[in-house]
C-alpha cells in the first residue's frame, strides 16, 4: 500500500512516553504503481500476534468451485482511483450478504455494500497518518468494518476522486445493519484456500500484480515477472489450474467462460505473488445491540484509579456528540475521528429547528472530560450520559481530549513506586512522600504537556477553536439559539478556562454561559482567578458566566482515596509532585478552598456533607455520582429533572 501523507504529528515530549518513529520510505510513496490506468497500492499487511488464523474445517471439498451468479456479486469499477480495497471488501460482504438471504428465503435483495465508505473507513484504521493518499491494507479496511459496519451504496455512493469524505449520521446509523462477525487470516496453504472457499465461497485477498493482469487471455492471467505494485481482489472460486477471482476493473476485463470481471489467477503465479488474504462471515443484523460486548473484570482489565475497562462504543454510537482534541488538533483519522466536515453536520443539524422539534432541544452542553482517563473510557462515558442528555432538551458535545497523561501516569507511578519502597517500604505515609519524590520529574513534564495542549487547544488556529467557530455559528443561525452550559471534571476545568477566554472570539452572540459545573476541578487556584473569577456574574459577553457550581471532596475523602500505591487522591499527587511548585493550591481541594471568596453566583458544595446534591467517595467518582449528575442537570435545566429523566443507576455505571 502507498501512501502521501499530508503532514506529520509532533510527537509529544515527556520523560515516560516513547518517540514516535518515522515511518520507512518504503511505506511512503510520490507517484503510486499504476498498470496502464489502474493504480496499484495496496501493501501487505504487517505482522500481528493477534491475528486469528483460520484452521480448515473437515469438509468434503469440491473439485471445481464456480464463481456465483452475477446477481449475488455484481462487478464493479474503481476507475482510476487505488480504492481497490474498499471495493474488494465491498464485493465479499455484498456476495456473503445475498447469498444468507438467498439461503433463509428472504424475498428482498440487499443493496451493494458501500466501497466508498470501506475505503475511507480503511484508511482512518490504518497505520499511516493522514487521509490525503490513496490506498491502504485489506487489514486496516477490516478494522474499519468491524468498528463501524458497512452503509449501503445508495447512501454512500463512489464518485471517482472523491475528496473531502465524511461518514454522515444517517450512513453511520444504517451501517449498524451489516456487521463483520469472524474473521480469520489465512496461511498461504492451497489446502487452506480451497477449504476456506468451500466454507464460506469468497476470500479477501492482497497481491503483487505483474503486467499479465492488464490484458487476461480469454479470462486467464499470463504470468510475467514484471511486478508493478499491490492490488486487493477477492477469490469466488476454483479449477484443476488456478482460483477464479473477481475483479473491480469493470466489465471489460477478465472474461473468464465469458464472465465479465472473472478471471483465473494460475497456481504458481498465487504462489509467486500473494501477500495477504482473510476469509470472514458476517455478523447477525442486531443494529440495536450492534456492539454490546460483555466480560468479567480482572486484574489486567482494571485501570489505575480501580475503575473496570470497558469495550470502546463504535464510532456510530458517539458521532455528533464528540470534538476529538490531541496536541491541540482536531482528530481526523483513527476510530473516534472529527474533521471539521463531522463537526458541520452537527452545526447543521442543531441549526435545522425543525429537524431538532422531536428533542425540543433548548440547551447545548459542553463537556469536558479530565483528560486522566485513555480514549476508550472516556468514548464510553460520551456513550452513557448522551440520551440522559438529549432526554431532557440538552443537546451535549464532549471534549475527548487525548492528554496522554493517562497512558504514561501509570508508568511513572509503578515505577517511582520501586524506588519509594526500596528506601521505606508501603506502610508508613513517609512513603506517599517518597512516592512523590521519586515521581516529581517525570510527572512534571507530563502534566507541564497536558496543560500546554490545553492552551494550544484554543489559540486561533487550534482544533479547540475550529470547532466552537462552527458550532456556535450554526446555532446562531437557530430562531430560538440555545443556552451554552459548560460542565468540567478534574482535568477538564484547565480546558473550559482557555475555552473561556476564546468565546469572545468565536461565539457571534453575546448571551454569556448560562451554567458552568467543575467536579473536583484540578486547575490550580491561580488559573481561576485568571480565566473563571472575573468571569462570574458578567452577563454582557459570551465569556461571561451566570452561575457557577463546584463539586469537591471533603478533605478526609481527598486523604481516604488512592492512585494505585499513592493512598492520596490524585490532586494531593498533582498538588504534592506534578506542579511547578510542591503543595500547590488547587481549586478542587478543601484544603486550599478555606480562604477562597465566593461570589454570590459561585456555590460550592462538598462531597460528604452534602450527600443529597453530590456523594462522591472518589476523585474520579463524580461523574459516577448519581446525585452529582442531577445536580448538574439542575443547573442547566434550572429546576430538578423529572425521577424518568434524570440520572439511573444503569447510567452512571459501565465506565
Amino acid at each position: 500500500m502507498s501512501k502521501r501523507p499530508t503532514k506529520t504529528r509532533k510527537p509529544k515530549k515527556s520523560a515516560s512516553r516513547p518517540q514516535q518513529q518515522k515511518l520507512p520510505a518504503s511505506q511512503t510513496l510520490d507517484a503510486a504503481p499504476r498498470l496502464g490506468n489502474r493504480v496499484l497500492n495496496v501493501r501487505a499487511d504487517a505482522t500481528d500476534l493477534r491475528d486469528r488464523v483460520y484452521e480448515p474445517a473437515l469438509l468434503d471439498l469440491k473439485l471445481t468451485m464456480d464463481p456465483p451468479p452475477s446477481e449475488f456479486s455484481p462487478i464493479r469499477n474503481q476507475k482510476s482511483e487505488g480504492a481497490c480495497t474498499g471495493f474488494a471488501l465491498s464485493s465479499a460482504i455484498t456476495l456473503l450478504n445475498r447469498q444468507r438471504h438467498a439461503l433463509l428465503s428472504i424475498p428482498s435483495v440487499p443493496p451493494l455494500a458501500s466501497p466508498r465508505m470501506l475505503y475511507e473507513m480503511a484508511k482512518l484504521n490504518d497505520q499511516w497518518p493522514g487521509e490525503d493518499y490513496e490506498g491502504s491494507s485489506i487489514r486496516a479496511a477490516l478494522k474499519g468494518f468491524f468498528n463501524n459496519g458497512a452503509c449501503s451504496d445508495d447512501l454512500a455512493p463512489y464518485v471517482e476522486g472523491e475528496r473531502g469524505w465524511f461518514l454522515t449520521k444517517d450512513q453511520a446509523e444504517d451501517a449498524r445493519k451489516l456487521g463483520l462477525g469472524a474473521y480469520f487470516r489465512l496461511r498461504p496453504q492451497i489446502i487452506d484456500y480451497h477449504a476456506a472457499l468451500n466454507e464460506t465461497g469468497v476470500i479477501y485477498v492482497s497481491a503483487k500484480v505483474h503486467r499479465g493482469w492488464q490484458n487476461p487471455r480469454n479470462g486467464d492471467i499470463p504470468t510475467s515477472n514484471l511486478t508493478e505494485g499491490g492490488h486487493a481482489f477477492i477469490i469466488v472460486g476454483y479449477d484443476a489450474e488456478g482460483f477464479l477471482i473477481q475483479n473491480s476493473w469493470g466489465e471489460t476485463w477478465g472474461g473468464f467462460n465469458g464472465r465479465p470481471g472473472i478471471a483465473r489467477w494460475r497456481y504458481e503465479d498465487w504462489a509467486s505473488n500473494v501477500m495477504d488474504a482473510w476469509v470472514l462471515r458476517l455478523s447477525v443484523p442486531t443494529p440495536e445491540a450492534f456492539d454490546l460486548t460483555f466480560r468479567e473484570a480482572d486484574a489486567a482489565n482494571v485501570s489505575l484509579f480501580g475503575a473496570s475497562k470497558t469495550r470502546a462504543p463504535r464510532f456510530e454510537e458517539i458521532v455528533g456528540h464528540t470534538i476529538h482534541l490531541n496536541d491541540g488538533k482536531l482528530v481526523t483519522r483513527g476510530k473516534y475521528p472529527t474533521p471539521v466536515s463531522t463537526i458541520q453536520e452537527t452545526a447543521d443539524f442543531l441549526a435545522d429547528e425543525a429537524a431538532t422539534a422531536k428533542r425540543k432541544y433548548k440547551h447545548l452542553a459542553l463537556y469536558a472530560h479530565g483528560g486522566l482517563n485513555d480514549r476508550n473510557a472516556s468514548a464510553n462515558r460520551v456513550r452513557k450520559m448522551k440520551e440522559v442528555f438529549k432526554r431532557n432538551g440538552i443537546y451535549p458535545i464532549h471534549f475527548m481530549w487525548e492528554t496522554g497523561f493517562f497512558e504514561t501516569l501509570s508508568d511513572v507511578i509503578f515505577s517511582s513506586n520501586a524506588k519509594a519502597e526500596a528506601r521505606v517500604g508501603s506502610a508508613s505515609d513517609f512513603f506517599d512522600r517518597m512516592l512523590e519524590f521519586a515521581a516529581r520529574s517525570p510527572g512534571r513534564a507530563i502534566w507541564r504537556d497536558m496543560k500546554r495542549d490545553a492552551a494550544q487547544c484554543f489559540t486561533n488556529t487550534g482544533g479547540g477553536t475550529e470547532a466552537l467557530k462552527v458550532l456556535l455559528k450554526g446555532n446562531a443561525r437557530r430562531k430560538h439559539p440555545l443556552k451554552i452550559h459548560l460542565i468540567g471534571h478534574s482535568a477538564g476545568a484547565i480546558l473550559l478556562g482557555h475555552l473561556l477566554a476564546k468565546l469572545n472570539t468565536v461565539n457571534p452572540l453575546k448571551e454569556p454561559v448560562q451554567s458552568c459545573s467543575l467536579m473536583a476541578p484540578a486547575c490550580t487556584i491561580d488559573l481561576f482567578k485568571d480565566f473563571f473569577l472575573p468571569r462570574i456574574g458578567e452577563l454582557g459577553s459570551a465569556s461571561g458566566i451566570a452561575k457557577l457550581s463546584q463539586y469537591n471532596l471533603i478533605d478526609q475523602r481527598e486523604q481516604d482515596d488512592s492512585v494505585g500505591p499513592y493512598r492520596k487522591s490524585l490532586l494531593y499527587f498533582v498538588s504534592n509532585a506534578f506542579e511547578e511548585k510542591k503543595k500547590m493550591p488547587l481549586l478542587g481541594m478543601e484544603t486550599f478552598c478555606a480562604d477562597l471568596t465566593l461570589k454570590p453566583q459561585h456555590t460550592l458544595h462538598y462531597a460528604g456533607r452534602s450527600d443529597t446534591i453530590t456523594n462522591s467517595k472518589t476523585h474520579g467518582g463524580f461523574d459516577n455520582d448519581r446525585a452529582t449528575m442531577n445536580n448538574v442537570l439542575k443547573n442547566i435545566l434550572g429546576r430538578k429533572p423529572s425521577a424518568a429523566n434524570g440520572f439511573q443507576p444503569e447510567d452512571v455505571t459501565g465506565y
